[in-house]
């Protein structure tokens, strides 16, 4: 941390150029300023964030999200988060903080920028736990302190709080703006929108400070975003280094650990396949080589029972490839199939080049309230409205149709106030079953809703709720579980070693106490968590379920017919 402070001190402002010069619509006017301008830094800042977001999405976010597998185990963090959040977009926010705080010709800009800080901090003390904070910046120390969880929390949400009032959509404006391109009134949307967000995160350890702020928000609506036109989101470009970091490591070949596109989880597709869920064909496209599945299947023609082979369109791959030796089980499900070529892969539009990567959206607000107006913390309409809406803009944002959406809402689970029969997952152990409890089915909706970008807030809700049964993790990289052979979620990522470890140590050691816990490990439990014991995995009963993708096309061989699938007969009864 010492070496981060001592390289802020000589940031130039012009690495921040270096970084967007190629960055589409740019509207910068240098001769307003006599100095660099504040949005000329925050453009940078803003694509620094993103492209490292973007970055540990691919590498670890989606995996903790269980929705699309990229690498195919867990890993415990790296350097670059560290490094690219404290410097290249705290230090470089820090930097035109001390130019222009306190000028009232830039009010409105200093606040936009405090607001982007308290979102990365926000990113960074949900990722490690305790973190340098209320002295990261103080150039006068050789020893850099890391601040508790709940302190940082608890300043996020009233410097969140300062920020939406410090705005005056009159007073000076923003002449280059790549998120909201100018609109104040959307930064004040931002900025209750991150508060919301940061205070459910916090009620299992905050609860009193959560819930006053919650009710805060809640009951001035109007300053929170009402439709997908206030999302915030950073657009891409086409023009080399403009172009998105999905489009770059996983179009352009230099992805990690090889693989191509990433593909769905077996987890997530049996969600999908329990509740007949359209957003299966959104989200995934058909498997290059569909996969052949052997089912039972009647006939209008025929007293008969078929035992047939046919393919599936859609099949995710399996969280624990690796079979315990517990479970008994000899073979595991879909053996044989291959990435990517069996699976179902993303779809290509979400690794574009120009591709906006999405902070916030309609849908995940319309989540939230829900929660808040079900817990009791106010809101102009009831819980289910706002759950309804939030299904209904989440299958809109990605080209659903609302009859689709109602259709869909109309399922036992799914629908307010019932209960949900799902299938099996394919090795047995966990179910998909939705209660009748209508918190589950707004977490539920708002995991799926953070399909793609929102990854590290689906990790961040798994943590605080405890909401999904995960299934193991059975190639868990270097994080092994129980005597190596799975790993669970991690509940944070290591501190890293160049930046932190090595350069800080005394700081590093006050952090790690502060975690209390006897050491630095990914399995230690945040303070936004509630108590909870893991699942012993070595325990339970595996076996092999394909019900969740027989009868695809329906119970009979002419229902094959009828779809255009050929299929082969192995024997009849």
């Amino acid at each position: 941390m010492k070496k981060i402070i001592q390289i802020l001190i000589v940031l130039l402002i012009s690495t921040t150029f270096s970084c967007t010069k190629n960055f589409t619509s740019l509207n910068t006017d240098p001769s307003r300023f006599t100095t660099t301008s504040p949005e000329s830094v925050l453009t940078g800042v803003y694509l620094n964030t993103v492209n490292q977001m973007e970055t540990n999405n691919i590498v670890y976010l989606w995996e903790y999200g269980h929705i699309v597998d990229p690498s195919g185990r867990y890993l415990g963090g790296n350097e670059s988060t560290w490094t690219t959040m404290y410097i290249n977009v705290l230090g470089n926010i820090e930097q035109i903080k001390r130019l222009y705080q306190g000028n009232p010709a830039y009010t409105n800009r200093m606040a936009v920028a405090d607001m982007w800080e308290c979102y990365v901090f926000a990113y960074l003390v949900g990722t490690y736990g305790p973190i340098p904070y209320s002295n990261a910046f103080n150039t006068s120390l050789t020893v850099v302190n890391y601040d508790d969880e709940n302190t940082i929390y608890t300043s996020l949400l009233s410097r969140l709080k300062a920020d939406a009032a410090a705005i005056n959509v009159t007073g000076d404006k923003l002449t280059t703006d790549v998120i909201f391109n100018g609109n104040l009134t959307e930064w004040i949307k931002f900025a209750n929108t991150l508060r919301l967000r940061i205070a459910l995160r916090v009620q299992n350890n905050l609860p009193t400070l959560a819930a006053s702020n919650i009710q805060d928000v809640m009951s001035n609506e109007n300053m929170l975003p009402t439709s997908d036109a206030d999302d915030a989101k950073l657009t891409y470009g086409t023009a080399s280094g403009s172009q998105s970091v999905y489009y770059t490591q996983l179009v352009q070949g230099t992805s990690y650990l090889g693989t191509a596109t990433p593909v769905m989880s077996d987890y997530a597709f049996t969600y999908f396949r329990s509740y007949k869920d359209p957003r299966l064909g959104a989200y995934f496209q058909p498997s290059a080589t569909p996969f052949n599945i052997t089912d039972t299947l009647t006939s209008t023609n025929s007293s008969l029972h078929y035992i047939v082979s046919y393919p599936i369109p859609y099949l995710g791959t399996p969280k624990s490839p690796v079979l315990l030796t517990q479970w008994g089980i000899q073979v595991g499900p879909f053996s044989g199939a291959t990435i990517p070529t069996n699976y179902s892969t993303m779809q290509p539009a979400l690794t574009a080049s120009a591709r906006p990567f999405y902070i916030t959206t309609y849908a995940e607000v319309c989540f939230m309230k829900a929660e808040a107006a079900l817990n009791g913390y106010g809101g102009t309409q009831t819980p289910d409205q706002y759950y309804y809406a939030g299904i209904n803009a989440n299958f809109a944002f990605w080209g659903l149709t609302a009859a689709q959406a109602t259709a869909y809402e109309a399922q036992n689970g799914i629908k307010w106030g019932t209960a949900g029969r799902g299938f099996n997952y394919d090795l047995g152990f966990i179910n998909t079953s939705i209660p009748a409890g209508n918190a589950t089915k707004i977490w539920i909706q708002e995991w799926l809703n953070y399909y793609d970008d929102g990854a590290f807030d689906a990790w961040a809700l798994q943590r605080r709720t405890q909401n999904l049964v995960l299934p193991p993790h059975t190639s868990p990289g270097n994080n092994p579980g129980v005597n190596g052979t799975y790993a669970d979620l991690p509940d944070r990522w290591f501190y890293p070693v160049q930046s932190e470890v090595t350069r800080n140590p005394i700081g590093y050691a006050n952090g790690v106490k502060l975690l209390g816990s006897p050491g630095d490990y990914v399995f230690t439990h945040l303070k936004i968590e509630p108590a909870y014991t893991p699942t012993d995995w070595t325990k339970v009963t595996g076996f092999v379920d394909y019900s969740f993708v027989e009868k695809w096309y329906g119970t009979t061989i002419e229902s094959l017919t009828a779809a255009g699938i050929k299929y082969s007969v192995i024997s009849t009864y």
